[in-house]
């Protein structure tokens, strides 16, 4: 790996990650045929794990050939490939050469965050995949949402003898590099960001946080495939979210409305009962899928990366910011449905009434 020295030096990969939902549902099998080189993302394997840790369904890996890109002030060769799955996600993968100080990090993946070149590039390719897909997706629909990550990822490391000393004396710049901050951490704060830290042979290392991940490993595409499933995870739950967030604001004003005089003009309601019952099957559905696409229960190793890196992903608050909408449009679901019942019990008492009182008239003026 090269003589220890007073610089250190990375040379592997910078990866971004940018998943986006564009549809309900997508067949691999047709989405297969429409690709031009598509084949099965299977999760690679070094380590002795049982052989049912994979993909319940691997998503399609189409290369979408190399594109130049800007970045740190110059343009760049992107190796692209996109990853479609199932349950209507689709990654771009984007694949840029790194050799860099280790000092030059923080400025690097400060400038990632927010909408950068490499974003849009990612979305233009999603828009040409997308097209040529469109025939395999079932309720196709795009938006403007995309849920990025990025990898930086090393092959070798010049300067250093090994892993413990490029954390020893690299502590500072790879913590703010993590972190995607431009200037040094406070001690805690880097204590805090290599807590994650998993090494699972003395050559390997894997650090993630909110937006970076560091993979030390020339072997990387387990952790890859891992971040990269995590990500559209991450993705379909904001993604939803904002969905149901929406909804809920609609139906808010009808649930807190007075209640309506006449079943006529619950018509409205009757139709937004349909779309909330409607909607909740379908989230219900998308977050069966994707809960059951990765099966990791038997590899230690990546259920540590898997969960060290949803952790830092903030993925639990918003599994629980979506339950909790989910609940919120059941109870809404429930005073409509209430209200529906209540208006239909109501009329055929008026009716019931009504009728009575006709046969009374009608009584009273045989009698006359």
């Amino acid at each position: 790996m090269g003589a220890a020295g007073g610089v250190m030096r990375l040379q592997g990969r910078l990866i971004g990650l940018f998943s986006f939902d564009i549809g309900y549902e997508i067949d691999l099998e047709r989405a297969r045929g429409l690709a031009v080189t598509a084949e099965k993302a299977e999760l690679e394997k070094r380590r002795a794990a049982p052989a049912y840790v994979a993909y319940a369904k691997p998503p399609l890996l189409a290369s979408i050939g190399t594109h130049d890109v800007e970045l740190g002030g110059r343009m760049r060769p992107a190796a692209a490939s996109a990853v479609v799955h199932e349950f209507g996600a689709l990654t771009v993968v984007l694949r840029l050469p790194l050799d860099c100080d280790v000092a030059d990090l923080p400025g690097l993946t400060s400038v990632l965050t927010g909408a950068s070149p490499m974003e849009h590039l990612a979305r233009r390719l999603m828009e040409e995949t997308f097209q040529r897909i469109l025939p395999a997706i079932r309720r196709p629909g795009l938006n403007a949402f995309v849920e990025d990550y990025y990898i930086v990822q090393v092959d070798r490391f010049e300067g250093v003898t090994g892993i413990p000393e490029l954390l020893a004396r690299g502590r500072s710049p790879l913590a703010s590099a993590l972190r995607c901050e431009p200037s040094p951490l406070s001690e805690a704060e880097m204590d805090e960001v290599f807590r994650s830290r998993i090494s699972y042979y003395p050559n390997d290392l894997v650090v993630s946080e909110w937006n970076v991940s560091l993979i030390v490993d020339t072997d990387y595409m387990e952790a890859l495939n891992i971040l990269e499933y995590l990500n559209v995870q991450l993705a379909e739950l904001r993604y939803y979210d904002a969905l149901l967030e929406r909804r809920v604001e609609h139906t808010y004003a009808m649930t807190s409305a007075p209640p309506r005089i006449t079943i006529l003009r619950y018509r409205p309601y009757r139709r937004s009962i349909e779309e909330l019952a409607s909607i909740r099957l379908d989230v219900t559905a998308v977050f069966e899928r994707i809960h059951n696409a990765l099966k990791l229960s038997g590899d230690l190793y990546l259920a540590k990366v898997y969960s060290r890196a949803a952790e830092r992903m903030g993925l639990a608050a918003w599994e629980q910011s979506v339950a909790q909408k989910i609940d919120v449009l059941q109870q809404m679901y429930n005073v409509l449905v209430q209200r529906v019942t209540t208006s239909r019990a109501e009329l055929m008492e008026l009716a019931i009434i009504l009728l009575i009182v006709l046969e009374l008239l009608v009584l009273l003026t045989g009698l006359a």
